[in-house]
């Protein structure tokens, strides 16, 4: 049926007034939270035209009525404050009349100005019905002149300065690449080339009238068929059908080829590494997506592993097809990025970490395609004790095989004892609360294995604890821990610390001294033997140690604390770095205090404070950082006098104290020259610029080669300043032998260096790192 549209003149878009229910009433025609109408048009509106309504919330009206014809379904083209509505009047059955819009709830908006027709422009038609992109069309029908775009399905429009040809009775319009299959619509005001942003613009959009056709243009796409085979990653693929250059891109997964060549019936590009298994899809620039196949890409095949069971270190090799797409390994739950693959694809190797356990090796693809291939692991086996029974508390040598895959030993009733075996040997000390039974060694990656032999303990003559106490203690608490033998006992001691302890009911009860540090041992000696158990100690923020207290009054002709000078203190036990607090009150505000040696001369650090070293009094006391110079002046001349004028003091302490650590990393990374580095904190995985100089920087690690070196360096590798004089020329420091950490005490040099420079790594050879901290040295 043909299209008309009688257009005896193109008006704005009428400003209308509408009655209206209680419902959605406002006097605001754009208030936020009610629909209100601003104009509908054009007017009049051809038969078969499109009708629009601009306003506010639109999207709320369910229907439109207009009169003569059921009431129309409206599209929403826009939501909101700023809203738009269209519905398509049909070209039987409309008479004048005013429309009635109807909202969601029920309410009503009914125009007060009518709603008028005329219709002479004529859409007869077009032909062909099925086109491809870059076809023409051509549309037939009455005063096609007035019409000045075309527009396909989606809003795709064609203004007609790219119309072929464009008559009274006849447009011929090439159809776009981005045209879709759907109905056409002619429109009598060219979108393309009007700027709505200008009143003029605007008023000349407000006449717009859009023709649909009744019969769909039918746009074609491209077809195709992909290769049904698996294809390896850097071949080329070539898919064939009709068609083909209409496509913009291949789609593959998250994966998009954008560039290849070929003509409508082949195309061909190079596979990426990257792209994924999966559903392969053509998109054409319309949008419009074809599926035309699935990809299957070649994985590692034909898969063994040699030697199987394998230990833990050793170098295992993967032989199979293919190895060469190999990205990432997994080796028993350890990600692994260090092997080495053959120029054929046919083998990698690498070695096993420490920390793998029984499973599957994960060979992982650059598009992250899996094949597993399954593996054993070598287990240590005990063929013998040194001694069967073993007395609790002795040196035990278990002999077998692998047994340098064992990280501790747990005899039962005890805690795991760290060990560091040979290959054929484990010496252990047995615990004094170790009973009778099986062992079980816990190994690097920590599974377990049982020893098959029972082992049968003898417990110790002497006083021993049946339990390790596991209690934190911090300086005054009370050690309460039960005791067998304890009539044997006759010292207790906290490190070299001797203290008086109490035995009752089977019970020890000892306090625990000033001076007790982490890593603090407990000693029980007997009189007949003697045992140790570790501690776990928390010694706070500081270690505080009495090393005099009274009441002094201090003046120039008596009173100085003289007990500390000639011998009276051993002043090469104190570290530099350790405070010295005096505690006093004021006698004379006028006084002065001197920290002297055996001749009363003031310690260097203070000598050129004041006269003499004559500080003025202050309240609460004083607090003094002792220097090594001040440590070695009073170990040579004398020790340390306490002298001035004007106070009486009670008390003479030095204060250790204590780094608080604070962990900045953790995890666990064998590092050497070819892997494993700490990079976490560089390049901007830790601000640099909030550490303060004199915090420590310490590394905690387990040593796996004694001539292995540790290097606190920069972003680049570069040793930190500081580094440099304990180590090599480039800052390699030697390992301590036995050590398990290792710090530097940070400069503004080194924190200006790590800032400047890419922030912090941690490299070297020869160690497994499992922590990185900050050392901060707590207030006074």
């Amino acid at each position: 049926m043909k299209k008309i549209f009688q257009l005896t003149s193109l008006l704005a878009m009428a400003l209308v007034l509408f009655s209206c229910t209680k419902k959605e009433l406002s006097t605001d025609q754009y208030d936020s939270a009610v629909v209100a109408l601003k104009a509908y048009g054009p007017q009049p509106v051809v038969r078969g035209g499109v009708l629009r309504f601009v306003g506010s919330n639109l999207d709320k009206v369910v229907s439109v009525t207009i009169p003569g014809v059921d009431p129309l379904t409206p599209e929403v083209v826009t939501a909101g404050v700023h809203s738009e509505i269209r519905v398509t009047v049909p070209k039987d059955g409309p008479d004048v009349g005013y429309p009635v819009l109807t909202l969601a709830d029920g309410g009503t908006l009914t125009g007060k100005t009518l709603l008028t027709y005329s219709e002479p422009i004529i859409l007869e038609g077009f032909s062909p019905l099925s086109v491809y992109p870059g076809d023409k069309i051509t549309i037939t029908g009455d005063y096609l002149n007035l019409i000045h775009e075309v527009v396909f399905a989606d809003d795709v429009i064609v203004g007609e300065e790219d119309f072929t040809e464009h008559t009274r009775y006849k447009i011929v319009v090439g159809v776009p690449a981005e045209a879709r299959t759907g109905k056409i619509a002619l429109g009598t005001v060219d979108q393309t080339v009007t700027d709505e942003s200008t009143d003029e613009g605007a008023a000349l959009l407000a006449t717009l009238n859009l023709i649909e056709s009744e019969d769909e243009l039918t746009v074609g796409t491209a077809t195709g068929t992909f290769p049904e085979e698996a294809i390896k990653g850097g071949s080329v693929v070539t898919i064939t059908g009709s068609h083909l250059m209409l496509t913009e891109e291949i789609e593959m997964g998250d994966y998009t080829v954008s560039e290849f060549d070929g003509d409508n019936s082949r195309i061909s590009f190079e596979l990426s590494e990257l792209a994924p298994d999966g559903e392969v899809v053509l998109v054409m620039a319309s949008g419009v997506r074809v599926p035309i196949g699935t990809l299957t890409t070649v994985a590692p095949s034909e898969l063994a592993v040699n030697p199987n069971p394998v230990k833990a270190g050793e170098t295992l090799k993967v032989t199979g097809k293919d190895l060469d797409l190999v990205d990432n390994i997994a080796v028993g739950g350890v990600g692994l990025s260090d092997y080495n693959c053959n120029e054929d694809g046919t083998e990698i190797s690498f070695p096993v970490p420490e920390t793998s356990v029984d499973g599957d090796i994960i060979l992982i693809m650059v598009n992250r395609k899996q094949v597993t291939v399954p593996f054993t692991l070598v287990k240590p086996v005990v063929t013998a004790f040194s001694a069967n029974p073993a007395a609790a508390g002795s040196d035990l040598t278990l002999s077998g095989t692998d047994l340098d895959l064992v990280a501790s030993v747990t005899f039962p009733g005890a805690d795991p004892v760290t060990v560091s075996p040979s290959e054929t040997e484990i010496v252990v000390g047995v615990p004094t609360a170790a009973e009778s039974g099986t062992l079980v060694l816990t190994l690097g990656n920590g599974t377990t294995v049982e020893v098959e032999t029972e082992l049968a303990i003898d417990k110790p003559a002497g006083a021993y604890l049946p339990a390790v106490p596991t209690d934190v203690l911090k300086v005054g608490d009370m050690l309460v821990v039960d005791i067998e033998n304890g009539d044997h006992l006759q010292k207790v001691l906290f490190d070299e610390i001797e203290v008086t302890f109490i035995l009752n009911n089977g019970k020890l009860y000892a306090a625990v001294p000033s001076g007790v540090k982490v890593g603090t041992v407990l000693n029980l000696i007997s009189d007949n033997g003697s045992v140790s158990y570790p501690l776990n100690i928390d010694p706070g923020d500081r270690i505080v140690t009495n090393i005099w207290s009274g009441s002094s009054t201090v003046t120039w002709s008596g009173g100085a604390v003289t007990a500390l000078s000639w011998g009276g203190y051993d002043w090469s036990t104190v570290k530099p770095g350790m405070v010295m607090s005096v505690t006093y009150t004021i006698d004379n505000a006028g006084g002065c205090i001197r920290f002297g040696n055996g001749s009363w001369a003031s310690i260097p650090s203070l000598a050129g404070l004041a006269q003499d070293g004559n500080l003025p009094l202050q309240e609460g006391g004083h607090k003094v950082v002792l220097t090594a110079e001040d440590l070695q002046f009073l170990v040579n001349n004398g020790g340390f006098v306490l002298c001035g004028d004007g106070y009486t003091v009670t008390s003479i302490d030095l204060i250790e104290l204590i780094p608080q650590e604070t962990t900045i990393w953790s995890g666990s990374s064998t590092v050497t020259w070819s892997g494993g580095a700490v990079t976490a904190l560089s390049w901007g995985g830790y601000d640099w610029s909030t550490v303060k100089a004199g915090t420590a920087i310490i590394a905690h690690y387990s040593i796996d080669d004694p001539s292995g070196a540790i290097r606190f360096g920069n972003g680049s590798w570069a040793s930190i300043p500081s580094g440099i004089p304990l180590g090599d020329a480039e800052g390699n420091i030697s390992l301590p032998e036995g050590s398990t950490s290792f710090s530097i005490t940070l400069t503004e040099e080194d924190i200006q260096f790590l800032v400047d420079n890419g922030g912090f790594v941690l490299c070297g050879t020869g160690y497994t790192v499992t922590s990185i901290g900050l050392l901060v040295m707590p207030e006074l």
